[in-house]
């Protein structure tokens, strides 16, 4: 075998160790994205399930608020409507006042005819219980013309007993709807649908080199093949070219012991003395 060949031969065995130490490389790389990539997709679907979660919560919190709103400005409408009528009722007194001349309020009447009827009962002297009692009689005289204010006193306060309570019932929802939007579910929510779109990126990008690698390990591992391949060639020419030169190397040395036998027997033929090598030539004659 030539040199060359030898040197080729001696080549492409080292070429085919590094291939292989490359292609081993290559695998570690190309497992470790795989990997990279398959736990941030895991990552990724637990988030994107607290992420729904959350956004069904919301939903549903969307839904209450919405119902709590409606709620809150039905019970507002409420009081301003009884705002209104009892602005008419105050007006509607106010005229009554004037149409019967009216200087009292008839609520302080009858607190008066209360403060005499209490003075009558424990009154010993009969001049002051009389006048006592004809002041009372007055007083409910007066009260009696004050039918009509009283009625309109009456709805006004049942009306701002209305007011009072409506307002409360605006004010419970007001307080429930507050309670509803300092809820951090939003914040979160936002902070979730940041960290999903890098992972994504992240995601991708460990993909990708993924994919890279796994080209790179195909290219590399055909490399691996066809040096494979001319490696068999040349071992199969490096076999047969020392098995050609065994050959020849025999056939050489058969040929030299043949031509020192035919020079030993014309020897013999003229009766010349033989050396040493030349018995040791026939001797190796014999034996063959």
């Amino acid at each position: 075998m030539s040199n060359v060949t030898l040197e080729n031969y001696k080549k492409v065995q080292a070429d085919i160790s590094q291939f292989k130490t490359r292609l081993n490389e290559i695998n570690e790389k190309k497992e470790y994205w795989f990997k990279k990539k398959e736990d941030l997709k895991k990552e990724l679907n637990e988030l994107i399930q607290k992420i729904k979660e959350i956004k069904a919560e919301k939903d549903r919190k969307n839904v209450e608020l919405q119902q709590l709103k409606e709620q809150r400005d039905k019970y507002n409408y409420e009081v301003q409507r009884l705002i209104k009528n009892i602005r008419n009722l105050n007006e509607e007194k106010s005229n009554a006042f004037k149409k019967y001349n009216i200087k009292v309020d008839p609520t302080k009447i009858q607190q008066k005819i209360n403060e005499l009827e209490k003075k009558v009962e424990i009154e010993t002297n009969f001049d002051k219980e009389k006048k006592l009692m004809e002041e009372i009689k007055k007083l409910k005289k007066a009260y009696e013309e004050t039918t009509e204010v009283r009625q309109i006193a009456e709805k006004a306060y049942h009306l701002e007993k209305e007011i009072r309570e409506s307002k409360k019932k605006a004010d419970e929802f007001h307080r429930k709807i507050q309670e509803i939007t300092k809820d951090t579910g939003y914040e979160v929510f936002m902070e979730l649908s940041k960290k999903i779109t890098e992972l994504k990126k992240e995601q991708e990008d460990a993909f990708q080199r993924f994919i890279d690698h796994k080209n790179e390990y195909s290219n590399t591992n055909n490399d691996v093949k066809n040096k494979m391949e001319e490696f068999q060639v040349l071992r199969l020419l490096f076999s047969k070219d020392k098995e050609a030169k065994k050959i020849e190397k025999e056939e050489k040395e058969k040929s030299f012991i043949k031509d020192k036998i035919k020079a030993v027997e014309e020897k013999l033929k003229i009766k010349k003395k033989l050396t040493t090598e030349d018995i040791i030539a026939l001797q190796g004659s014999g034996t063959e």
